[in-house]
């Protein structure tokens, strides 16, 4: 099971290019902080069309949606995916193509968090 105490360092290890970024971070013990970095990385990588990156986060994202206790769960669901929610509503090919990088309880999430909001 990952622990928020462990998302810093998993991210660290996982996508190297992301460390100076998050040692810019204030509280590093705040995991909601940490992912709201790992998401505006994304959407970055996103806007420079560096999609095999963007692909290699999901996949990240879902294995702590997998993975994680609660807290990183609430993390990914409520800081993660609201930030990518814009890009992923878009009905352009870039929404289209990221929309299909999610998978698993990635996906359903995105899905569930739509289709109560009513879009």
């Amino acid at each position: 099971m990952i622990r928020e105490s462990e998302v810093l360092d998993l991210l660290g290890n996982k996508i190297p290019e992301i460390n100076p970024e998050l040692e810019k971070l204030a509280n590093t013990g705040n995991v909601y902080k940490t992912i709201q970095c790992f998401a505006d990385f994304t959407n970055h990588l996103i806007g420079s069309g560096n999609m095999q990156s963007v692909k290699h986060c999901m996949n990240l994202a879902q294995e702590m949606m997998e993975e994680g206790n609660n807290t990183v769960k609430n993390a990914i669901e409520n800081v993660f995916l609201h930030t990518l929610a814009p890009v992923l509503d878009l009905g352009d090919s870039v929404g289209t193509t990221i929309k299909r990088m999610l998978k698993g309880s990635l996906r359903r999430e995105y899905c569930r968090q739509v289709c109560q909001s009513g879009i």
